[in-house]
């Protein structure tokens, strides 16, 4: 399992110098954890994603990108943007990025899920996230910050990739 800080810094390489919005990156995120969950039954990150008012995020991933605001984020994200680093730090020197050490399967995973949301807006990944009976929705409606349970995950992005599949029969017995 990875940090989101270094799972973020994965779409960030995709996307080049026009960067990603800090909801972007937070959703982005959350589609490669959920796909995870239900094609390899493992998670790809570690820290829990929480239910927050525009979608779900990762506390960690927020904190080291917070002061971007709304603006996209151009570069890697470090330990020097941790929210604790920038207030007690004293070091002149910079930190390396975080870095995702990721198995041919998790990057194909990450390439997959690039292609398929990548050129989504912020506003429009975290509308994927508010549909009804989708996890963020079942877990926001009954605490707001609350931690979304991974299996709850697994069992939407297993369902999606069952519609897919229905699709696809569907679309080749057309053929």
């Amino acid at each position: 399992m990875h940090r989101a800080v270094a799972i973020a810094n994965e779409f960030l390489k995709r996307a080049g110098s026009g960067g990603l919005t800090q909801m972007q990156l937070q959703k982005l995120v959350y589609f490669a954890h959920g796909w995870a969950l239900a094609l390899r039954d493992a998670p790809l990150v570690a820290e829990d994603v929480e239910a927050w008012n525009y979608g779900p995020v990762y506390r960690d991933l927020y904190d080291h990108t917070k002061y971007f605001g709304k603006d996209p984020i151009e570069r890697l994200i470090t330990p020097d943007d941790d929210e604790a680093a920038r207030f007690f730090s004293r070091s002149k020197d910079p930190k390396a990025p975080y870095e995702a050490e990721l198995t041919d399967y998790e990057r194909q995973l990450i390439d997959a899920v690039w292609m398929r949301y990548g050129k989504l807006s912020g506003a429009r990944l975290s509308a994927l996230t508010h549909q009804r009976n989708t996890p963020w929705f079942d877990t926001f409606k009954s605490g707001r910050s609350e931690a979304i349970d991974n299996e709850r995950i697994k069992q939407h992005y297993t369902e999606l990739a069952a519609k897919a599949r229905v699709r696809l029969a569907d679309a080749a017995s057309a053929a």
